[in-house]
C-alpha cells in the first residue's frame, strides 16, 4: 500500500512541475493590453539582448517607475512604483500562451490582469 501511495504521489508530482513551461522571454516581446482598467505594457530586448519593460496608466498615461525585474524559470516578477499615488506593487506575470499573459498583482493593490497581446 506504501507503494502504491508513493508512486502516486511522485507521478502527481513529475506531472505538475513538467506542466510548468519554461518562459521563453522572446514570446512576450510586444504591446500587451488589460482585460480591465489597468496599465498598458510593453516588453523589449535593449542591444545586449536583455529583457526591458515599461507600464503606462491607462487612465493618466503615466510610467510606472520600475523598481526591480526578476526574470524566473515559468514567470516574471516585476515590482513598481506609481508615483502619483505612491503604490508600490509586484506583479507576478505568467505567460499562458503567445498571445496571453496572466497577471498577479499584490501589494497596495491586489488584482488579477489578463493580458492580450496586439504587436
Amino acid at each position: 500500500m506504501k507503494k502504491v501511495f508513493f508512486i502516486a504521489t511522485s507521478l502527481f508530482f513529475s506531472l505538475s512541475v513538467l506542466s510548468q513551461k519554461k518562459l521563453n522571454t522572446d514570446d512576450l516581446i510586444g504591446y500587451w493590453v488589460p482585460n480591465k482598467e489597468s496599465t498598458k505594457l510593453f516588453f523589449w530586448k535593449d542591444v545586449d539582448n536583455v529583457l526591458q519593460t515599461q507600464e503606462l496608466s491607462e487612465i493618466s498615461g503615466e510610467e510606472l517607475h520600475l523598481i526591480s525585474m526578476n526574470v524566473k524559470k515559468t514567470h516574471i516578477l516585476i515590482k513598481t512604483i506609481f508615483i502619483e499615488n505612491n503604490w508600490v506593487v509586484e506583479s507576478k506575470y505568467v505567460l499562458i500562451n503567445k498571445n496571453t499573459i496572466k497577471c498577479i498583482v499584490t501589494g497596495d493593490s491586489d488584482d488579477e490582469i489578463i493580458y492580450t497581446k496586439i504587436k
